[in-house]
């Protein structure tokens, strides 16, 4: 029921754009978004081949505020595969409300893209539409602590995260090797 709403509202959305306007809304919505979506464009991109889905209003969902809160990082990355818990070390998001994000390793800016949050089946689930398609992921929430700066986030099955369990964290900053002890 949810699909079809939102499919009537783009549509409404879509066909109240005139064609000889569309390019000065589009200007106007990028520079109503700010900053955000000028840093993401400016993103790097490792991989020419990828894309990512048009970044959608997020709503009043009550984990938008949390997720927006500056940079969220993985502490740890649990998952069997010792190559795949070294190179996600230090990996970070910053979501940004209008529905984009960037992400990064370390200091370094490394992808961009959209993101979504929906509940299912009393779940939240975090969706990640990555430029770098490889670093496409499905995540549930699991938990927030009460200070709200501290989550676990869960891989959904027949993802490329099945199987993971992170702690992300929340830093003012994208980390640094130092802050972890690796410097």
């Amino acid at each position: 029921m949810k699909q079809i709403l939102l499919g009537i509202f783009f549509l409404s959305l879509w066909s109240c754009t005139g064609d000889d306007n569309s390019q000065s809304q589009q200007e106007q919505q990028a520079a109503a978004a700010g900053t955000a979506a000028s840093t993401v464009a400016d993103a790097p991109r490792k991989d020419d081949s990828g894309s990512f889905q048009p970044p959608v209003a997020l709503g009043e969902h009550p984990m938008v505020p949390i997720l927006t809160t500056d940079f969220w990082v993985f502490e740890y990355y649990v998952i069997d595969d010792a190559a795949a818990r070294a190179s996600n070390r230090g990996r970070w998001f910053q979501f940004f409300a209008d529905g984009t994000f960037e992400s990064g390793s370390w200091e370094e800016k490394t992808g961009y893209g959209s993101w979504l949050l929906r509940d299912e089946d009393s779940k939240v689930m975090l969706y990640l539409d990555n430029i770098v398609d490889d670093e496409d992921s499905q995540w549930e929430i699991q938990g927030v602590n009460k200070e709200q700066d501290t989550m676990t986030w869960a891989g959904i099955s027949k993802t490329n995260t099945a199987g993971v369990i992170t702690k992300v964290i929340n830093l003012l900053t994208r980390p640094t090797k130092a802050q972890f002890g690796l410097e």
